[in-house]
């Protein structure tokens, strides 16, 4: 990431920064570095993260 300080670094004001565009060169970089993505596990074997039981309720 550019410094504020590089001579190379442009200002941008957000009324011309295109978010989607930024997010598309981004990801294109990390692709070309072959930088390995999180995987998203939908199994539900998330690491530490527990299931929570649900608790049958009786009737009174």
């Amino acid at each position: 990431m550019k410094s504020i300080l590089d001579p190379s670094f442009r200002y941008t004001s957000s009324l011309h920064t295109d978010v989607r565009k930024t997010f598309q060169r981004i990801r294109r970089e990390q692709q070309q570095r072959n930088t390995p993505r999180p995987l998203v596990r939908g199994d539900g074997g998330g690491g530490n993260v527990l299931a929570i039981q649900r608790r049958s309720v009786s009737p009174r």
